[in-house]
């Protein structure tokens, strides 16, 4: 009987201690991150979401391309963009770890309000770029360790501000514009990112 208790407390206190290790370690890595402050940045149409049903949608009241009630419109139709679930869990395990998350949108900021408030948990920061070199910018400015992106326009300005690029797979059924073509520039690429 003895011997039972002491098999039974020792599997016990071998799990207890294995749970005090990796609790320790996630501790120390979410405590280094967040006083330094490294940031991820992830690109937010097709990296994180399928937005093409949410630009169809603007595209359907017949408004002019790039003007404020167009993005307006495509920023108010998040509800229609469909969550991709790699990257998703990518930028929830770095934020689990102490980096902070930065959303890149290659959009206007028109009507983003509530599209920001519906990432709240996730994005720390919201960026709205117009253009590569307003990207670029941030990415340089900013202790980004890592980016995110469909586009070859994203993974060229993480390579020129010296981040470490990561190519999300864009659906094939995307309108997005921006040329994507992966491996390319020999980045990374997410697996089972295209969905």
């Amino acid at each position: 009987m003895f011997e039972a208790l002491a098999l039974f407390f020792g599997k016990w206190y071998g799990r207890l201690k294995a749970f005090c290790m990796l609790a320790g370690a996630w501790g120390f890595l979410f405590s280094v991150n967040s006083l330094i402050g490294f940031q991820a940045g992830f690109e937010y149409d097709d990296g994180l979401v399928y937005s093409t049903p949410a630009f169809q949608s603007a595209e359907k009241d017949k408004l002019e391309p790039n003007t404020p009630d167009y993005w307006n419109a495509v920023n108010r139709s998040f509800s229609f963009e469909r969550l991709k679930p790699v990257p998703w869990l990518a930028a929830w395990t770095l934020k689990v770890l102490g980096v902070k998350i930065a959303f890149f949108c290659d959009r206007g900021s028109e009507g983003a309000d509530s599209l920001e408030a519906s990432w709240r948990k996730l994005a720390d920061y919201f960026h709205f770029t117009r253009t590569e070199d307003e990207k670029y910018r941030l990415l340089e400015k900013g202790r980004f360790i890592l980016y995110a992106a469909p586009s070859d326009s994203g993974i060229i300005q993480a390579r020129k501000a010296g981040v470490t690029p990561l190519r999300v797979r864009k659906s094939p059924k995307s309108s997005n514009p921006l040329e994507s073509t992966p491996g390319k520039f020999s980045e990374r690429t997410l697996p089972l990112s295209g969905f």
